[in-house]
């Protein structure tokens, strides 16, 4: 599952995967990059201003730093939502789960509009999220999207329990909405082309993964599904093509991956 984080008034804090790190070089590509750094590269984030620095310090994994420049921003920042939020984003990606939501009701209970109260709730909701805690994960995405429909890293966040769980007609919703308003992203045409295996419109499917760039195909969950894709199109070479070219580092989508090469070769016996 692939969530994220908002974070700042043009950076949300959104996070993508906490688990898995899968960032996105070029930002054309890039439909959450006004929303979240999560993404972001290296060069990408070498190129963020200096407002957004102590951020940019927490993905870098410089939290020591960070935490020291909050400290000295302390004093006026009290009321500020964004202070709050941006400090429990920190906690967030360093996994300090507890941290992160006692600073996330600081950042809620100073938060004014609905667009502020909006970041805060898709964040909470990662937390959860990171916690398994789907249904309050759910909720507070929901309650997100309610509140400032035009963010879309909560509703992109929602598309990811909605898969999860199977419930496709409101992730197809979502989906088609946010390719309306970037139909380059990876992530979303990923998502797309998913929720299209699961409701077997495999040709379908295949069309989303062909739009996907050539280097992104090789991410270990892209290749993976892409490969299933083909495999129930009876294409088992472009499947093994698929399988062969995945980067293997993730235990879980080996796993996967083994299990359709199994498959394959089982095919091959009959």
């Amino acid at each position: 599952m692939n969530k994220l984080i908002i974070i700042s008034t043009l950076l949300l804090v959104s996070c993508g995967s906490l688990k898995k790190q899968r960032t996105i070089d070029e930002e054309q590509f890039d439909g959450l990059k006004f929303e979240s750094l999560k993404r972001f590269n290296s060069q990408r984030l070498g190129n963020i201003k200096e407002k957004n620095q102590k951020l940019v310090q927490c993905h870098q994994g410089k939290t020591d730093v960070a935490f020291e420049d909050f400290k000295a921003e302390l004093d006026k920042s009290l009321n500020n939502y964004l202070y709050w939020n941006q400090i429990s984003t920190c906690y967030i990606l360093k996994k300090e789960y507890t941290k992160a939501l006692n600073f996330l009701n600081l950042a809620l209970a100073t938060s004014k509009t609905k667009e502020q109260k909006a970041m805060v709730l898709n964040n909470m909701g990662v937390v959860h999220l990171e916690q398994e805690n789907f249904p309050e994960a759910k909720e507070y995405f929901k309650k997100s999207t309610e509140l400032s429909p035009h963010f879309l890293t909560p509703q992109y966040n929602l598309t990811q329990i909605y898969l999860k769980f199977g419930f496709y007609n409101k992730s197809r919703k979502l989906l088609t909405n946010l390719l309306n308003k970037n139909k380059n992203d990876i992530d979303f045409l990923h998502s797309y082309a998913y929720l299209e295996l699961m409701t077997k419109n495999y040709k379908s499917a295949l069309v989303f993964f062909n739009k996907i760039p050539e280097k992104y195909k090789y991410r270990d969950d892209i290749a993976t599904n892409m490969a299933m894709t083909y495999y129930m199109l009876g294409l088992y070479e472009n499947s093994l093509e698929s399988l062969n070219d995945a980067p293997k580092s993730n235990k879980y989508f080996l796993s996967k991956q083994m299990e359709i090469k199994k498959r394959i070769e089982n095919m091959d016996r009959k």
